[in-house]
């Protein structure tokens, strides 16, 4: 099997707690690269299929009574929860250890590495403050900075 090719070849990073932002991105491409559907599976959620009762009461569906979209639609979720969970360390699974949703387990993984919006806006402005006071030392080469930059 030529391996350029084959996306099966291709080993997700695995996310520590410490490499969001990469793992965040390459995991997009790893999900997506499975189909398309599969990452909309991450985007949208899974909603279980409801049935009206004889007495009008909507209540779950049984598996047995699903129809071929919301089987496929449920497979897209559990490959997209499988490419998560594989990719995450222990510490990582425990969070979502209970997840049967896709976006769930990415959004609490979401949470906990990157905070909810209001601490990620006030990481992003204490980023730009850093950033506008960041000056080249007298001592300082330009690889020096550019490292530290």
């Amino acid at each position: 099997m030529d391996t350029l090719t084959s996306s099966a070849s291709f080993r997700p990073l695995v996310l520590d707690g410490s490499n969001y932002a990469f793992w965040k991105v390459k995991m997009r491409m790893n999900i997506k690269s499975i189909e398309e559907r599969v990452w909309q599976r991450v985007l949208d959620g899974l909603s279980t299929p409801r049935i009206m009762d004889a007495d009008g009461d909507c209540r779950v569906k049984p598996e047995s009574a699903w129809s071929n979209d919301e089987v496929q639609t449920s497979n897209f979720n559990s490959k997209a929860l499988n490419a998560i969970f594989t990719s995450v360390d222990v510490n990582m699974f425990s969070l979502i250890t209970n997840c049967t949703s896709a976006k769930d387990a990415w959004d609490i993984l979401q949470r906990h590495c990157e905070g909810s919006e209001s601490v990620r806006r006030t990481k992003l402005r204490m980023l730009t403050s850093k950033f506008e006071s960041l000056r080249m030392e007298e001592n300082e080469t330009i690889v020096e900075y550019d490292r530290r930059f």
